[in-house]
């Protein structure tokens, strides 16, 4: 005997069971979509501000913190003691990421245009070197 395989046929429960838990699965779906982006609708927002504003000079304390590090440890000068490899390591980090970037022509975060910021990441570093050697003459 032949059984009716349409779910709105009264004689198969379970497949009204299956079409009711399907129902239920793409709800809480697009309920978690719907949360998913208000919240990075809410929270982009000043997250981009925040990099928007911050990286530039992110990048100019990670260009001084790479140069710096090193010169004292050669100069023989306490170097931020046990944090300063770890803060050496994030500079670094910061700073090969900046010149990644620039080197692949990646637009820049800032609304400017990339051959500007090319050469203020490069004048960070030169300004990292000049601060250094104050630093160290001082």
């Amino acid at each position: 005997m032949l059984r009716p395989s349409n779910s709105l046929l009264t004689s198969s429960r379970a497949a009204r069971r299956a079409n009711v838990r399907a129902e239920r699965f793409k709800a809480l779906s697009h309920l978690l979509r719907a949360v998913k982006g208000l919240f990075f609708g809410l929270f982009a927002v000043p997250v981009e501000l925040a990099v928007l504003w911050g990286l530039p000079f992110l990048y100019l304390i990670a260009a001084y913190f790479v140069v710096d590090l090193p010169a004292r440890r050669l100069a023989n000068r306490p170097a931020y003691g046990g944090w300063g490899f770890l803060l050496f390591l994030a500079a670094f980090a910061i700073s090969l990421t900046g010149l990644v970037r620039a080197v692949q022509g990646a637009e820049p975060v800032a609304p400017v245009r990339p051959k500007f910021a090319k050469a203020m990441f490069g004048l960070s570093f030169l300004a990292a070197l000049l601060l250094t050697i104050g630093d160290l003459a001082g």
